[in-house]
């Protein structure tokens, strides 16, 4: 992989929650206004941003490296339209990369090694599928070979108790929980979003010949840890941290929840990039 920089700042943003929202995670349709529809999925409409918010998410990724970091496999990110295609592009919570929207394979390789020091998927899978036919779970998947995830009917639907057993059982296997909207994910511990975005960094660093700084959005747990190792970040008033009250020294909370968070992070981003 070649690694370029064209800009100062390398701004690491999550998609869902973050920058395009779902109609349940808007917020309340008779306060928000007009939306732009971002993704598709089985022909009907799925996320959205404001129309601000798109002009802004265009200004950003020509002023700066704007590299989405989401948990989404490579198929469900590519549902997603944005501005332009981004140099760079982490899916897969960092298990996959995209340089100019091709799969680089050498990251596939890296990233198979790395999952390699867990338990295997098989065995974390069944813990999921355990549970698959109870009326509240409406499907369980693999992505990718890299990790697990359940989708429930509800997100107050997933049982509390299941959820922290789920927890300790993965924690014994070296895998990290983490529950997004109705989504409860399974991830390699070592497969991290912060893991693959300093290994990106220090790659764009060479091809620079210079320090490169790095601005961070996310809200969920599987975001902390690029919110903390960022030079500045911003997380939305919601989602999985701010229900957790997680806060970090550098990280900006916005005042702002729902689909509005995401225009004020690309505000904060603009002005931090210069």
């Amino acid at each position: 992989m070649t690694a370029v920089l064209e800009a100062d700042a390398l701004v690491a943003v999550d998609l869902d929650r973050t920058l395009i929202y779902s109609a349940g995670s808007a917020g309340d349709p008779a306060g928000l206004p007009p939306l732009r529809v971002v993704e598709h999925y089985d022909g009907a409409p799925l996320s959205r941003v404001t129309h601000s918010a798109w002009a802004l998410l265009g200004q950003l990724m020509d002023r700066a490296l704007v590299v989405p970091v989401t948990t989404r496999t490579e198929a469900q990110y590519r549902r997603v339209g944005l501005p332009a295609v981004p140099r760079y592009a982490l899916c897969a919570n960092g298990g996959a990369l995209l340089v100019d929207g091709v799969r680089d394979p050498g990251w596939d390789g890296w990233a198979a090694d790395v999952v390699a020091r867990s338990a295997p998927l098989p065995e974390v899978l069944r813990l999921l599928t355990a549970v698959d036919g109870e009326p509240w779970v409406k499907t369980v998947r693999s992505a990718e070979d890299l990790f697990v995830y359940l989708v429930a009917r509800s997100r107050a639907a997933v049982p509390a108790r299941w959820l922290a057993d789920l927890t300790t059982a993965t924690a014994d296997a070296g895998w990290t929980v983490s529950l997004q909207g109705r989504k409860v994910y399974a991830v390699p511990a070592g497969l991290t979003k912060a893991g693959a975005l300093l290994r990106l960094r220090d790659q764009v660093a060479d091809g620079a010949g210079s320090p490169v700084r790095l601005l961070c959005a996310g809200d969920s747990l599987l975001d902390a840890p690029m919110l903390a190792a960022a030079d500045a970040a911003i997380r939305p008033a919601h989602g999985e941290l701010h229900e957790q009250g997680w806060s970090a020294a550098g990280v900006e909370v916005t005042a702002a929840s729902g689909v509005r968070a995401g225009e004020e992070i690309l505000r904060w981003l603009l002005a931090e990039a210069g």
